[in-house]
């Protein structure tokens, strides 16, 4: 079939693609707004969180921040292990506890994350109610973590306990290592940690791609079904054909002729040898 021919077909079944258009701009409206049948009225699906952010400035006890000639590429580097360290479950489990947040409810998202380690980690997709993601900047040693949770309160007590909980781990390492004072990693925490309510819906790009899905369906239906329905009724004469046709199975003992199971014998005109009599009778009266 050729654009042109489908056009013309399309064109003589004008009343289809209009159904098909309607079809089409209602599931496109359903998927962006929500419509109630009491109204009917139409208002925009939206999605509320909470998201909060807090950021850790990795530093040491010579701080090389004061000096603007010191090196902070080591900094930098211990900034990109702490974030991975932090996708780690301990970590998460030690956040959770302190937000009072269900552990198996966190979406885990971070520099490489190791799944065995780390729990919710797979649900990088926000699947779950409640999310932490940790970054690191650029060129700085500086650790963002960014939350996710149903309300502002637990998405500020998320990000005000991550910096806590790796602190926490480092004291330890540091304790069990016996680390000098003067090598000492130290974390200081860029301001409170904060939070605020977030709205989104589905945009007009999720309508428009649904009215042309739809619109796309119902036109190649229109255009497939005759067809269909015409190779079913071939189908269906070819059987019949086949069913008058004569049984060619029965064979004469020399193999050369057909058997054909009939009453009476024809000749080649295909009249019958009994009526050849009758017939010269009557032309010669």
């Amino acid at each position: 079939m050729t654009f042109i021919s489908a056009l013309k077909e399309l064109w003589s079944r004008k009343l289809l693609v209009a159904l098909a258009l309607v079809i089409a701009l209602a599931a496109a409206i359903v998927a962006v707004y929500h419509v109630n049948p009491s109204g009917p009225t139409l208002s925009k699906r939206s999605t509320s969180e909470a998201r909060g952010e807090s950021e850790i400035l990795v530093d040491s006890a010579r701080s090389p921040i004061a000096g603007s000639k010191r090196d902070i590429t080591g900094l930098i580097v211990r900034a990109g292990v702490f974030a991975r360290l932090m996708g780690g479950g301990d970590i998460v489990k030690q956040i959770a506890e302190d937000a009072g947040v269900p552990v198996d409810q966190i979406d885990v998202a971070g520099a490489q994350a190791h799944p065995e380690e780390a729990p919710g980690n797979e649900g990088v997709a926000e699947t779950r109610p409640y999310g932490l993601a940790f970054t690191e900047l650029s060129e700085l040693p500086i650790i963002t973590v960014a939350t996710r949770a149903p309300t502002t309160d637990e998405a500020r007590a998320l990000a005000a306990a991550a910096p806590e909980a790796l602190r926490g781990l480092i004291h330890n390492v540091q304790q069990k290592q016996e680390t000098p004072d003067k090598e000492k990693v130290e974390l200081r925490v860029l301001g409170p940690a904060e939070a605020a309510m977030f709205t989104e819906g589905p945009g007009g790009k999720i309508g428009a791609v649904v009215f042309i899905v739809i619109l796309g369906m119902g036109l190649g239906l229109i255009l497939a079904i005759p067809r269909l329905v015409a190779a079913w009724k071939r189908s269906d004469s070819d059987e019949e054909w086949l069913a008058m046709a004569p049984d060619i199975s029965e064979v004469g003992e020399t193999g050369s002729h057909l058997v054909i199971p009939t009453s009476t014998h024809l000749n080649v005109n295909g009249e019958s040898r009994d009526d050849r009599p009758r017939r010269v009778r009557q032309r010669q009266r």
